[in-house]
């Protein structure tokens, strides 16, 4: 088993998730049965509600006291709702699974032996549970002996065992002073690309996660080939596609973490802050409806939604929280267009997908890179670090020609704003 990461719901709190397994007897299998099954005929009956209600607090009043003979317990009752109205558009439930909230429905125990035990009260009634002491388990222990505490927890069935994904949480450490920045570039061929830009390390640039976007090509071949057989019949396509189901997911969250581990580990070394685009509305813009004629867009949409990003920039904000390293979010506007040696902008500059050729001064570079660089300077502008340019020493341009690209206040990157350097993108509130 392994730790999981996850994002932290509260600004002053960083939160993990830990597989454990519960391991009841006979009876106690009999009342998480019932209580599931309980639970699954109170979200099916909750689903025609759905529409009627306009918001979540509409659908609590509307459905919670009608609901109450089942003998659920509240905070059990209020969840199910939560997620019912968070999913409303499914339309039947076949599995559902049983959310706690610590100390009031549940609670992390031990016996007078010492042995972990997990106290629920799915029906009313409160029941201890056995934790099967494994790998999960020894690592709980760890981190509930470094501070932190449970908070909740999600149990459900999984192959024929009964599992409990622990929710723990400690305060977030005070975020250490930083001396340098390190700015990624988050893209779809290359996973993320990334330039530290030191006063007293050396220029250090690198690409990573290449293999992504061409693993996932894979999967996606391997199973149009394979649902095709299954369509004629081939009942050894349907099982392999049974297996491949998880395959690509898990690929891409191990890649993601290994990615994020090396950025995080630079940031430690060199105490820098990691600056990332800020990308999570991106596909707004592509849309069925606002992409519709486009030609095109639907290869485009394709990409957009096997680009595992998210994943990516979850995963950095919570080693980065962990480590005590801020994280810059910075608009990604035009980064990809401003040339990163002179400053100025032209959308011609990026003449294919991987180069760039700067129209004014003539600088060569890759795409991401030149990317990277302009992002790990916006992300010097917010946090109102001396700028230092890691890379200029390797520039054949004199110094003189790089001084007004890169100003030395912020006030002055307010008096450029309007004009056409880089500081045109510069978000300053």
């Amino acid at each position: 088993m392994q730790t999981k990461g996850r994002k932290s719901t509260s600004m002053n709190m960083i939160e993990k998730t830990i597989p454990l397994v519960l391991n009841p007897g006979i009876e106690k299998k009999k009342y998480l049965n019932t209580a599931q099954a309980k639970i699954v005929t109170f979200a099916n009956q909750l689903l025609p509600f759905t529409n009627q209600a306009k918001s979540l607090t509409n659908f609590h009043h509307l459905v919670y006291r009608k609901h109450k003979y089942l003998g659920i317990q509240s905070q059990v009752q209020e969840a199910v709702q939560r997620r019912v109205y968070a999913t409303k558009k499914a339309k039947v439930f076949r599995n559902f699974p049983l959310e706690f909230n610590f100390p009031r429905s549940g609670n992390l125990k031990f016996t007078a032996q010492g042995h972990p035990i997990l106290s629920l009260s799915p029906l009313k009634q409160r029941i201890a549970f056995p934790v099967k002491m494994n790998g999960g388990w020894y690592r709980l222990r760890d981190h509930v002996r470094g501070g932190w505490e449970a908070h909740s927890c999600l149990v459900f069935k999984n192959n024929r065992q009964w599992v409990a994904h622990l929710v723990i949480r400690r305060p977030l450490p005070p975020i250490q002073e930083v001396e340098g920045t390190i700015g990624v570039d988050i893209g779809i061929k290359v996973a993320a690309a990334y330039t530290l830009n030191h006063p007293c390390f050396p220029l250090v640039e690198q690409y990573l996660g290449k293999d992504l976007a061409w693993k996932q090509h894979q999967f996606l071949k391997r199973r149009a080939m394979l649902q095709r057989h299954a369509s004629h019949g081939s009942v050894s396509a349907r099982r392999a596609l049974k297996r491949l189901r998880y395959r690509e997911k898990n690929y891409v969250q191990t890649r993601c973490a290994q990615i994020a581990h090396e950025i995080v580990d630079l940031a430690v070394l060199t105490r820098s802050a990691i600056v990332v685009e800020d990308v999570t509305h991106l596909r707004k813009k592509w849309t069925r409806q606002a992409t519709k004629g486009k030609p095109g867009a639907k290869k485009t949409r394709r990409q957009l939604n096997k680009w595992p990003y998210r994943v990516l920039l979850y995963k950095l904000i919570h080693l980065a929280q962990l480590n005590n390293i801020p994280i810059i979010p910075v608009r990604p506007p035009f980064t990809s267009q401003i040339c990163s040696r002179c400053g100025k902008r032209n959308k011609h500059s990026r003449t294919t997908r991987d180069f760039y050729r700067c129209h004014f001064c003539g600088f060569e570079v890759h795409a991401d890179r030149n990317a990277s660089r302009n992002i790990s300077l916006l992300g010097e502008y917010q946090k109102g670090l001396k700028l230092f340019s890691s890379w200029q020493s390797y520039l054949p341009v004199p110094h003189e020609r790089l001084t007004p690209c890169y100003p030395v206040s912020v006030a002055e990157v307010r008096s450029t704003i309007s004009s056409g350097t880089m500081s045109g993108s510069v978000p300053v509130d």
